[in-house]
């Protein structure tokens, strides 16, 4: 994009990308349309918007979205944003790197009647400007008490009661970084702005590596199986979630929060053990697999203690016991077959029970479920779950119910 838009250019392209958007297809006619009303350099503006609006929708919600792809990649998830909204604390609101405005609006939805001053900084002017209409266009106008500046978190004079969120840049030119080291601004820079606060969260990569520390709470989300990232949380803030969330939260402790379809949340809290858990071979009335906030937490044998179970073949393995596991916080099925890995015993088991498996989980094995769950639809109708795993000494397969 050749030139860096306003706030004030891209309320003039609002109706522009209000039409094009209506249009469906940037075809020859709404180019020109589109170039009529707001000239070149704004048009390739709208453009990449509008190639964007269905992922936008998708990630953030209904509405018009104002973005660029490396600014919707770092976005948060609606539902992931609100969440965290309800984690601030304090009598001011700094949002930092603020990029397209995702976070912005969720603190604003949740603090925006309070009157609480909440201000967006970024560095980049056209993300400035994006926050700014993507809050207009979100919230039907901007609360008088919000307000987005180009500016650098680094240097911004941050009131020491102030609860700062963070998202440091992810994402370069090169691809995306997941040591806090490299990201921007770098992690020794954001810890100067933690100490400075009197609660911070701050966004990082799911597999971002940093210390567990006194007065530090590490927290992963997952929303639809899947991490979008791991939150660290600082000052009153590690208060303040666990009395959103339920448990309280200790310092220097890890917690997977698991975000539901219908806006449930659950949540596993605990220190980190380590080979404290049973290991087996061979799975027993129940096989379970934790949510991916679990593993990534590393507190997936924390979870097995909890229930009683042990772990096939280790940590990294599906999980096993005597009773069941209920909740979102881990998928747990009955076994009605177990056995070894063989293609030829697994057809036969699945055709004398006349079942396929609708579902196919792996852990530590080259197998393919998709390929799986192809090979074996023809071996009947009633459908099981197919989970292939290994053990200390072999592979595994079995064959549970689903709920």
């Amino acid at each position: 994009m050749p030139h860096t838009p306003s706030t004030h250019d891209l309320a003039g392209c609002e109706e522009a990308l209000r039409m094009a958007i209506q249009h469906g297809v940037w075809d020859a006619a709404v180019a020109a349309k589109v170039r009529s009303m707001v000239g070149q350099d704004l048009a390739a503006v709208v453009l990449v918007s509008l190639n964007l609006q269905s992922k936008a929708r998708a990630k953030l919600g209904d509405g018009i979205w104002w973005c660029t792809e490396r600014s919707l990649s770092q976005a948060t998830p609606a539902a992931v944003a609100d969440l965290k909204a309800r984690w601030m604390n304090g009598t001011t609101v700094v949002e930092g790197c603020c990029g397209l405005g995702a976070d912005t609006i969720a603190i604003a939805k949740a603090y925006g009647s309070s009157g609480r001053p909440i201000t967006a900084v970024d560095t980049d002017p056209m993300m400035v400007a994006m926050a700014t209409e993507n809050l207009r266009l979100n919230l039907g106008s901007i609360p008088a008490q919000i307000d987005v500046r180009c500016d650098d978190v680094a240097t911004f004079a941050i009131p020491g009661d102030a609860t700062v969120h963070l998202d440091p840049d992810r994402r370069d030119d090169a691809g995306r970084k997941v040591r806090p080291e490299d990201y921007s601004p770098p992690w020794d820079v954001v810890e100067q702005i933690l100490d400075r606060c009197e609660a911070g969260i701050v966004k990082l990569a799911p597999a971002a590596e940093i210390e567990d520390r006194p007065q530090r709470h590490r927290v992963w989300i997952s929303l639809g199986a899947n991490v979008r990232e791991q939150t660290l949380l600082t000052g009153s803030a590690i208060d303040r979630a666990g009395e959103n969330l339920g448990p309280p939260l200790a310092e220097s402790a890890r917690s997977a929060v698991v975000l539901g379809k219908a806006g449930n949340v659950a949540i596993h809290t605990s220190e980190r053990i380590d080979g404290a858990v049973e290991r087996v071979d061979q799975p027993m009335a129940y096989l379970a697999d934790p949510d991916a906030a679990i593993r990534a937490a590393g507190l997936t044998e924390s979870f097995a203690d909890q229930h009683g179970y042990a772990t096939i073949g280790g940590p990294r393995g599906f999980l096993t016991g005597q009773t069941e596991i209920t909740g979102d916080l881990a998928i747990c099925e009955p076994v009605i077959w177990s056995g070894a890995c063989d293609d030829r015993k697994l057809r036969k088991t699945l055709r004398s029970m006349n079942g396929f498996p609708w579902r196919v989980k792996t852990r530590g094995v080259s197998q393919n479920p998709n390929v799986l769950e192809k090979r074996y639809r023809s071996c009947g109708e009633r459908p099981f779950t197919l989970w292939i795993g290994k053990g200390t000494r072999r592979q595994f397969a079995a064959l549970t119910a689903p709920g």
